[in-house]
């Protein structure tokens, strides 16, 4: 024997893999949110998730090796009678980077539509998981429309960093 009892080493073990799920978990937990309201007829960013450059409203950056769901909620007064449209994505044709991180057809490529983004909590969340495989720019237009059938829209961007799983 060497000195480690059974129930020692299961337990050092346990804690180990239980350390690994905490450490892998926080990388994919590291989710994207930007809160969006209505200014008359355009979608007004209200944050930034770019730790670099805070003050470009609506843009988003996906760190080396995270791999986050990205949402956008509609806030604040005014944004009652709207309701997210959809998401596209651009230039088109989309670049091969932009349709393999988010799950993209060959259709979605020349049509710029972002057809694995999912309307939620009735139009009022939109989201889209990053896969964040390669560095990669990506333009994209949030879209919304009101209970009167008027349509508006914003467009920043999203930077990938790669590295994501």
């Amino acid at each position: 024997m060497t000195g480690f009892s059974k129930e020692g080493v299961i337990r050092t073990i346990t804690v180990m893999l239980l350390i690994g799920l905490a450490l892998g978990d926080s990388l994919m937990a590291q989710d994207k949110h930007i809160d969006v309201s209505v200014n008359g007829n355009k979608l007004v960013f209200l944050n930034s998730e770019c730790p670099d450059r805070a003050h470009e409203m609506g843009c988003v950056m996906a760190e080396y090796g995270s791999s986050p769901v990205i949402s956008w909620e509609l806030t604040g007064p005014g944004s009652e009678q709207w309701s997210f449209s959809g998401l596209q994505f651009a230039p088109i044709p989309l670049q091969g980077c932009t349709v393999t991180d988010f799950g993209l057809s060959d259709s979605d490529r020349q049509t710029g539509n972002a057809s694995t983004a999912q309307i939620v909590a009735n139009g009022k969340r939109l989201q889209i998981r990053d896969r964040n495989t390669s560095e990669c720019i990506t333009q994209y237009t949030l879209s919304a429309v009101s209970t009167d059938g008027q349509r508006i829209d914003s467009d920043p961007i999203i930077d990938n960093r790669g590295g994501g799983r």
